[in-house]
């Protein structure tokens, strides 16, 4: 699959698409990760990596940047902060991991209560499948991927077709990182079907979408049962153009 430069329509990677048995394939590779115990990964490894992926991606603040512009059309400015922000979103996320406690419950407040101790501790959830959008191509995949990795879940990242370098590249960063291919694995599809077969399989333990309303709503109407999921539709933005414009772009 070919991916262009928005502005005039050059051609910039030809980047290999996923079929139905590749995602098969990488389904069942994440599932295998998780579901054995004493393969994952410990907190402070989890912190390593982040931190690791933070300085690496500030290493290639300005390739990012580029390759923003290039695939999405966004201009240059715009896309120096979109690095700067992904690379505070992986900072944040390795600070959190040390944060992520659970708490004791009161007990003792009834007779069939005393003398007894009771507190809850966070685990990871299961395989994570997350659906990105194409208007921040990094910063978004780093809000939906590192969470995962953060929480201990491994990640399964589908980018917006239209610009899937910028996801490519930062999942490469990680794996360099030291984070395992089962732990974060990359799908490019530009088949509908096959995305919803992703998002809906129930090996999936959450989805997290970034996307339009009608497709989010109806990729949740057909989760598999048990899948959480999170979905941001992004904003409602009214836009007045002035007829001026219209004689501009004339020009």
């Amino acid at each position: 699959m070919l991916v262009y430069q928005p502005y005039d329509r050059a051609p910039i990677s030809d980047v290999a698409l996923d079929d139905a048995a590749s995602i098969q394939t990488k389904l069942e590779r994440a599932q295998r990760a998780f579901a054995d115990r004493s393969n994952w990964i410990p907190a402070y490894k989890r912190i390593e990596i982040l931190r690791r992926v933070a300085y690496l991606v500030e290493q290639e603040h300005e390739q990012f940047a580029l390759l923003i512009a290039r695939e999405g059309g966004k201009p240059l400015a715009d896309a120096r902060v979109e690095v700067t922000r992904a690379v505070n979103g992986v900072q944040i996320a390795a600070s959190t991991i040390e944060r992520m406690a659970g708490e004791e419950i009161p007990m003792g407040l009834t007779p069939a209560s005393k003398d007894r101790w009771a507190f809850t501790t966070k685990e990871p959830n299961g395989v994570v499948v997350a659906i990105s959008a194409f208007n921040h191509p990094l910063n978004l995949i780093v809000h939906q991927v590192i969470p995962a990795i953060a929480t201990g879940c491994p990640v399964i990242v589908k980018p917006a077709p239209t610009t899937p370098l910028s996801c490519i590249r930062f999942v490469a960063l990680i794996r360099e990182a030291g984070l395992s291919e089962p732990w974060c694995q990359t799908v490019v599809l530009d088949d509908v079907a096959l995305a919803e077969s992703l998002a809906t399989d129930p090996r999936v333990a959450f989805l997290s979408f970034i996307g339009s309303a009608k497709v989010g709503w109806s990729l949740r109407s057909k989760l598999a049962p048990g899948t959480r999921c999170a979905l941001e539709h992004g904003g409602a933005a009214p836009v007045i153009v002035d007829p001026s414009a219209l004689s501009l772009a004339k020009i």
